[in-house]
């Protein structure tokens, strides 16, 4: 009886077989992206793939500051930058044009009840069409799981959510 099947198909199929095994269980492998200390991030990425970053936290750069409920530009150009206290996360769900150009979103954080009243999703961040990192900055202790808990929605998207914690020694 002659085998239906060559070597040469069986190696074949073998190969297929082999690539979408692969394929398949690089799909199980896909984790959602969890919240970040900057500080992580930054030894995780290296010193030449975070510059963008810290240049966006540490430089002077156009801002739109968001205190008290009220909107103040700082700096000349295109604001890449928008650092709000939690009184004014509101404001950010506006579609105000001037958010259009942010690449960064700073929270900033003073308390603990500033820290557990904290509760944003990216879906309504409609006016931030150029928003890749959301910075927590905070005065009080933060870890991982509770920013995760604080923002959603980012979890599966190109938004990058980083942390820090600001003590006074």
């Amino acid at each position: 009886m002659t085998s239906l099947i060559s070597p040469k198909n069986e190696s074949r199929n073998s190969v297929l077989f082999l690539v979408l095994i692969l394929f398949f269980s690089s799909f199980s492998q896909i984790k959602a992206q969890k919240s970040l200390s900057l500080e992580e991030f930054i030894n995780q990425e290296g010193e030449n793939n975070t510059v963008f970053i810290k240049n966006l936290v540490f430089e002077n750069i156009p801002t739109v500051l968001l205190k008290d409920s009220k909107i103040q530009t700082l700096g000349e150009g295109f604001p890449q930058k928008v650092s709000s206290d939690i009184s004014s996360l509101e404001l950010l769900k506006s579609e105000n044009n001037i958010f259009r150009t942010v690449k960064i979103l700073q929270i900033n954080l003073g308390s603990e009840a500033e820290k557990s009243a904290l509760k944003i999703n990216l879906s309504e961040l409609k006016g931030f069409s150029n928003l890749v990192y959301i910075f927590i900055n905070s005065e009080t202790s933060l870890s991982p799981d509770e920013v995760d808990r604080m923002v959603s929605g980012y979890e599966d998207g190109d938004v990058i959510v980083l942390f820090q914690v600001n003590t006074n020694f």
